[in-house]
């Protein structure tokens, strides 16, 4: 019997079949990978597949943008399936050294006529041929449209090269899109300190063969190398490691846990901060617990996946949405972690469909969801207690702008300089707020700030 027979994929198919879930049917591309990759039997073809669908969703305003020099019909006027061939083909011929360009042209063919569009196969031959051909491709010129130029380089929406460029400056600006085109070369991780020291861990890694680095922000953080999968390492399912970014953990080393403390983390999934704040507090011999909330099942199954797997019994998880208050949590925490749904903008490097789904419709929403939130988070903090607000985002209106709401609210901000390293010691840590650039910091993109409840607050 046929593999397609049995429901196995090649891996072309495999990538245009993940581009059509997310560019056509809004899938995020976590669930796209998740429906498809299984369906291929080989290693190799998994990691094919990988490559062209992730690739071309980092790439596609590039590849878009070559695909129309060479076309007739424009990419957006184009059937979905044929738009998704052309660009797995032409990420083959432009960022594939290895494919025979004859062989990229040929399957793209194969696959456009497998895929019922037979009278298209001529077309999409003629425009992977024609590309094939040109050899040097020439690029919108930055003296004439800087906007359009940064745009197809760095692969960005124009709404962003502006949003970004204009809050940042084009030298930053132009130094943050490089770095979302970067290829990981390390997993960042934090040792899980309750369980295992820090060198014990550095010892199992390099044991089982793993090159490791201390991390840059964190004396608890390692980076590794050369390695794909570490939630596949034993290590990782006995709990010794959660894998986190140094940004993300900065949120909780800013709320200056030392013991006793009862933590709130209002958006929680999937679990990074919840699960570093329980490590803290039992590492430190003096108590405390963690209540881990988020608004879905899904995304409590998570948390409680990770609290179990961590051996963290400290943690209590609940479904919760964040934006209705309970007033039976009036005052009732120490410390509050307000890591607020954002448009992501810090993260395009590691999750770039979100590229495709933000808009700035989007993030005025998103600012709107964010004061309510907040709102709810200060009601929870006990006076004197401390709130932690951060995104993984760079749009200046949601951070600063969920910064001056909690000013507004009476919240008072607190130097960071206490709790971070001095790596990140920037102008404004002393004033109580913190963002990280991807190409300036050895980090994703992501925004903190600490603040403290005094004894009387103004009416919310």
């Amino acid at each position: 019997m046929a593999a397609e027979e049995r429901g196995f994929l090649a891996a072309r198919e495999a990538a245009v079949k993940m581009l059509l879930a997310v560019c056509k049917d809004g899938q995020f591309s976590h669930e796209a990978k998740e429906k498809y990759l299984v369906r291929i039997q080989e290693k190799r073809e998994r990691a094919l597949a990988t490559r062209l669908f992730s690739g071309c969703l980092e790439r596609m305003t590039e590849l878009d943008y070559i695909i129309d020099r060479f076309s007739k019909t424009p990419v957006r006027k184009m059937k979905p399936a044929v738009a998704a061939i052309l660009r797995t083909t032409v990420y083959q011929l432009r960022f594939m050294d290895k494919i025979p360009a004859g062989a990229a042209c040929n399957e793209a063919v194969k696959l456009t006529k497998k895929l019922g569009f037979s009278g298209l196969s001529g077309f999409v031959n003629g425009v992977a041929r024609a590309v094939t051909r040109a050899g040097i491709i020439e690029y919108p010129k930055a003296e004439e449209n800087l906007t359009e130029f940064l745009s197809v380089r760095y692969s960005m929406p124009t709404t962003f090269v502006e949003q970004i460029t204009e809050q940042y400056g084009t030298e930053t600006a132009e130094k943050i899109f490089a770095a979302f085109l970067e290829k990981e070369t390390s997993v960042s991780v934090r040792c899980m300190t309750h369980t295992i020291a820090v060198e014990q861990l550095t010892e199992a890694f390099q044991k089982a063969g793993i090159r490791t680095e201390k991390g840059v922000y964190s004396k608890e953080a390692l980076r590794l190398f050369g390695i794909d999968s570490p939630e596949a390492l034993p290590l990782f399912h006995e709990g010794a490691f959660y894998i986190q970014d140094e940004s993300s953990m900065q949120a909780v080393f800013a709320a200056g846990l030392s013991g006793g403390e009862r933590v709130l983390d209002l958006c929680a999934a999937p679990g990074g901060k919840s699960v570093l704040a329980a490590d803290i507090l039992c590492s430190s011999g003096g108590g405390g617990t963690v209540e881990a909330r988020d608004c879905t099942t899904a995304k409590t199954a998570l948390l409680e996946e990770n609290k179990t797997r961590c051996g963290l019994q400290n943690i209590t998880v609940r479904c919760v949405d964040a934006t209705v208050y309970r007033e039976e949590d009036m005052e009732g925490y120490d410390v509050v972690l307000a890591d607020v749904p954002c448009s992501g903008l810090g993260i395009f490097g590691k999750k770039p469909d979100i590229k495709l789904f933000m808009t700035r419709e989007r993030e005025k929403e998103l600012c709107i969801l964010q004061k309510k939130i907040l709102e709810n988070a200060v009601r929870y903090v006990k006076k004197g207690g401390v709130l932690i607000f951060s995104t993984c985002t760079l749009n200046k209106e949601e951070n600063m702008g969920g910064f001056c709401f909690l000013k507004e609210c009476g919240m008072q901000p607190e130097s960071l300089e206490p709790f971070l390293s001095k790596k990140l010691w920037t102008d404004t840590a002393k004033d109580g707020y913190l963002q990280l650039l991807p190409g300036i910091h050895e980090a994703d993109g992501f925004f903190l700030a600490r603040f403290r409840k005094p004894s009387l607050l103004p009416e919310l």
